[in-house]
């Protein structure tokens, strides 16, 4: 072994500060904890995580980790669990190039570490921005290729890294236990699961683990705190032709896009934003449906006929009356039937009375799928998220729209007052008008916070 990536990584990781980061950053990273909180508030609401805290309750696992959104406190790997599930909940955090979703699995973890320290707003951030740096290069560095990918592929497996560097950051760890806080991540990370959550049509409904997001935020900072206290670890977990890129079932590995402008790129800055709840491979398409609802200031009863043309793995999307939340967010003619009926996205989309709607799921009908050979090629080979779409109205007219790149994402952003708006709608309802906007501006204000528990207290609802 001529390179220790691991350790490269770990120095990294336990070198950073708050004054490390450029003003830019900071606040790309204030935003994504607004709208993570915001996803937290959205998906607590949810039966899969009412689920979830129900049984971890009954489990007996007490403590005084504070859960987004609830009245409850559990000890600090179930609060990671399930405060990082909950952010999933509604599909509507951020993603990473359509391979990931890291900011429920960090936020779980930085929130249980960061809360039990008493760190200050100024290291929470710190931590998360470490957790992004160091997660997303071995993300989309151990990515498989496009012939593995038919056969194993995995999101949570890799995000156990953004978890534990995270919490070893909020838990202050010196590099030697950081080391083993990775060894002891990368051997107990969830399984790549994704090519098993149910897609095929006489599988379904998708299962409710998902990516999942929970999970990994459990095992980083169950790793970090069991290397805090003596327990040995891998140092070398990533490295060599028997590192974590095998154990994950990929096929290869890029150590030096790991290192890569690492300290000089901040891998916030290439997180995207999502305006819609459900699977970000969907969010071009509804793009073009909003574009041609605004543009022709249509409503959903002119429209005889919507197909939209894509690559395959949306294909798998064309589900008519999703039984669940998860298996709706998941059903491209559900979320665009949504759309075109005027229903917010978020949590509104998925209250019984709406997701099993008759004459909606009628409706969600008109709507077809089509694989597209460029947006095919474009998606596998080069990892673009595209879509076209073409509307047959009632009058006899055919109208049409393309996206290459969907809303949220760096080359295209989301307006702060978009991500604002999200956010709000989302947690008005569950703290009221005042106190989410009393808990938006302490956000802005992180890097002044005392305690980061004074932002998780503004959380709790009674």
């Amino acid at each position: 072994m001529t390179e220790w990536i691991t350790k490269e990584l770990a120095e990294y990781a336990v070198a950073t500060s708050f004054d490390t980061y450029l003003i830019e950053v900071v606040e790309q990273g204030k935003l994504f904890v607004l709208d993570t909180l915001g996803c937290m508030l959205g998906g607590i609401q949810t039966e899969l995580s009412q689920t979830m805290a129900r049984s971890l309750k009954k489990a007996g696992s007490g403590g005084g980790a504070t859960i987004v959104g609830t009245d409850i406190s559990l000890s600090l790997g179930d609060a990671a669990l399930l405060n990082g599930t909950s952010a999933n909940a509604l599909d509507f955090e951020e993603t990473l190039a359509g391979i990931g979703h890291p900011s429920g699995t960090i936020f779980g973890a930085a929130l249980a570490a960061g809360e039990d320290r008493e760190i200050t707003g100024a290291e929470f951030l710190d931590s998360v921005l470490v957790g992004y740096d160091i997660g997303n290069r071995i993300g989309r560095s151990i990515q498989p290729s496009y012939e593995r990918l038919q056969e194993v592929w995995f999101v949570g497996t890799w995000q156990t890294f953004s978890a534990v560097s995270a919490a070893a950051k909020c838990l202050k760890l010196d590099l030697e236990k950081t080391l083993h806080a990775y060894g002891i991540a990368g051997a107990t990370a969830p399984l790549p699961n994704s090519q098993k959550w149910g897609f095929e049509h006489e599988e379904r409904p998708v299962h409710w683990v998902k990516e999942p997001t929970g999970w990994p935020s459990w095992t980083g900072i169950t790793a970090a705190l069991l290397a805090e206290n003596g327990f040995v670890g891998n140092r070398f977990i990533l490295d060599g032709e028997k590192g974590f890129w095998r154990m994950a079932g990929s096929d290869r590995v890029d150590f030096a896009g790991m290192r890569r402008n690492l300290g000089t790129d901040f891998e916030i800055m290439n997180a995207s934003f999502k305006p819609y709840s459900c699977c970000r491979w969907q969010h071009s398409a509804l793009d073009c449906v909003t574009e041609l609802m605004g543009r022709h200031k249509l409503r959903a009863e002119d429209i005889v006929a919507l197909e939209v043309h894509t690559f395959d793995w949306v294909q798998g999307f064309e589900i008519y009356g999703p039984v669940d939340s998860v298996d709706a967010g998941f059903s491209i003619p559900f979320s665009v039937t949504m759309l075109l009926h005027g229903f917010k996205p978020g949590p509104g989309w998925f209250v019984n009375e709406v997701l099993h709607d008759r004459d909606l799921i009628d409706y969600s009908k008109r709507i077809t799928v089509k694989l597209d050979a460029y947006y095919n090629t474009a998606f596998h080979k080069e990892g673009r998220i595209g879509a076209r779409v073409e509307i047959k109205l009632r009058s006899g007219e055919a109208i049409s729209a393309t996206s290459d790149i969907p809303t949220g994402s760096p080359e295209r952003p989301m307006a702060r007052a978009a991500i604002v708006d999200k956010y709000m709608s989302m947690a008005a309802p569950m703290l009221g008008e005042k106190n989410a906007t009393e808990l938006m501006h302490r956000v802005a204000d992180m890097e002044h916070v005392r305690k980061i528990g004074d932002i998780l207290n503004l959380t709790r609802v009674s």
